[in-house]
């Protein structure tokens, strides 16, 4: 393996790679705390399980549960871990990953992360026509490096996309939320360039450099590395929108305004979204049903339900049940365990994912929001909006701000029949001069519209000047100064 940059020497082992992401693996800050810090390993394990190890799985389950000999996850301590990485490097293993993050326990899972060590972005550029020609060493060069700003601790080529690695310094499980929210934001701003943002957990695999990728038959290999870790401090202050005393000062402001307004309870409206929800998930898995789309999404749409239903408090039965007969609806569903075991939220959060970033998520195209209620991105939902008020605030077939444009027009027209001018008209109506004269024109082009009033105030200007009717017209027209008196004659 060469490296993109001669200046720094790059280290060509996937254990020490993955030994130099996972460091301090078994740091510790209390004498007592003796647990064991494990890493997860995934791949197909009935294809080439000759290291795993009894006693780090139960023995029982070993032997009894089927789903022990397919694609899944195993957790091990330090050694084990590494152990698996370099068997998977010298025997080009097919499609194995490892955990960037470390866990407390066997569950790869958000509540059991103990240390977190790097963000990841994985770059799918070659799903994008202009540069699915290029190799990995050319797109990070020539378009992914400018773009950045800083540069990654590992470049790695995935074998079809490629690996952005980030390492940082120790940090706890307690700053998991804050490393979720840079981790997002660092994807958001690589989109361009194919970073998938469904990658982008707490929990995230890569591919082990040197592993096989099946897809493409090519080797997974390091494409640079570069000898830096950066802090979350750091990495907020370029990535995060906000400082953290904007934060607080958001926070401070926002809790003052909820003392002063009357909080409304959002129960009836959450579970009516969920029925909403729960029809546009159907529709999408039917239209992509019907596209041929068999996965990238099925994970991530019964995550998206499981987390508004655990939220509500619906009988965590019912959820499942629910949850099995979505999977059923795919075209290839995923195995009853694993939509039950890998989708299910890892606690109830104190918000749901909002409307827009899981229209984000399940990557939902323009096509397919017309199709949709719920699941749509701001504009399509602000003009579904428009439209529904409309529809909600008709008077005589206008909108309630039309309703009030007309019968201003109609005041004007009487303003002037009364012989008031165009500016004592707009202070009258406090409006602006240049509102009048639109309006006027407007009257101009949609005579019919206030074709009653026109004859009454011809009338009423007829009785008015009625004594004198061969001087009237020019009397009327001097007087009032009327610039529309065409229409009233």
């Amino acid at each position: 393996m060469e490296s993109l940059n001669p200046d720094f020497p790059i280290i060509c082992y996937a254990r020490e790679i993955v030994s130099y992401i996972h460091q301090n693996m078994q740091l510790t800050f209390r004498p007592e705390d003796t647990v064991e810090c494990h890493a997860s390993i995934l791949k197909d394990w009935s294809r080439n399980d000759a290291l795993l190890p009894t006693h780090e799985v139960d023995a029982l389950r070993l032997k009894y549960d089927d789903t022990m000999g397919g694609f899944h996850d195993l957790n091990f301590i330090e050694s084990r871990f590494l152990d698996y990485v370099e068997k998977a490097e010298q025997d080009e293993e097919e499609d194995v990953y490892f955990s960037i993050n470390n866990f407390w326990s066997v569950k790869r899972t958000e509540e059991d992360i103990r240390h977190l060590n790097a963000f990841a972005i994985d770059y799918d550029f070659y799903k994008i026509k202009k540069y699915e020609n290029l190799t990995a060493a050319e797109m990070y060069m020539q378009h992914i490096r400018p773009s950045l700003p800083l540069e990654p601790t590992f470049v790695i080529d995935s074998g079809r996309g490629l690996y952005g690695v980030f390492c940082i310094e120790h940090t706890p499980y307690q700053c998991t939320d804050v490393y979720k929210a840079i981790y997002s934001y660092m994807v958001a701003s690589q989109k361009q360039f194919g970073a998938d943002a469904k990658a982008s957990l707490s929990t995230q695999v890569i591919r082990v450099p040197g592993s096989l990728n099946s897809r493409s038959g090519r080797v997974v290999k390091l494409l640079e590395h570069k000898d830096v870790r950066y802090t979350i401090p750091y990495l907020a202050s370029i990535f995060l929108p906000y400082t953290r005393a904007e934060v607080l000062k958001h926070k401070r402001k926002k809790l003052q305004s909820a003392k002063k307004v009357k909080v409304v309870r959002k129960g009836n409206r959450l579970k009516s979204n969920l029925a909403i929800f729960e029809k546009d998930l159907f529709s999408l898995i039917q239209m992509r049903n019907e596209a041929g789309i068999r996965s990238g999404y099925r994970e991530t749409l019964l995550y998206l339900y499981w987390e508004r239903a655990q939220k509500l408090e619906i009988d965590e039965e019912a959820i499942r049940k629910k949850i099995l007969w979505l999977n059923s609806l795919f075209s290839a569903p995923l195995r009853q365990e694993e939509a039950l075991k890998r989708c299910r939220p890892a606690r109830v959060y104190r918000f749901v994912t909002g409307r827009a970033k899981a229209v984000q998520k399940l990557e939902i195209t323009a096509e397919e929001q017309t199709h949709l209620s719920f699941l749509v991105g701001a504009q399509r939902s602000a003009s579904m909006r428009q439209k529904k008020s409309r529809k909600k605030g008709l008077v005589r077939g206008r909108t309630k701000a039309a309703q009030a444009r007309h019968e201003r027009r109609k005041s004007i027209l009487i303003g002037f029949a009364q012989g008031m001018t165009a500016a004592a008209l707009a202070k009258d109506l406090g409006v602006t001069k240049k509102t009048i004269l639109a309006d006027c024109r407007y009257i101009q082009a949609h005579i019919q519209e206030f074709i009653r009033l026109i004859e009454t105030l011809k009338r009423s200007l007829a009785n008015r000047f009625g004594q004198n009717q061969n001087d009237s017209r020019d009397k009327g027209i001097k007087e009032m100064r009327l610039p529309i008196w065409g229409f009233l004659t």
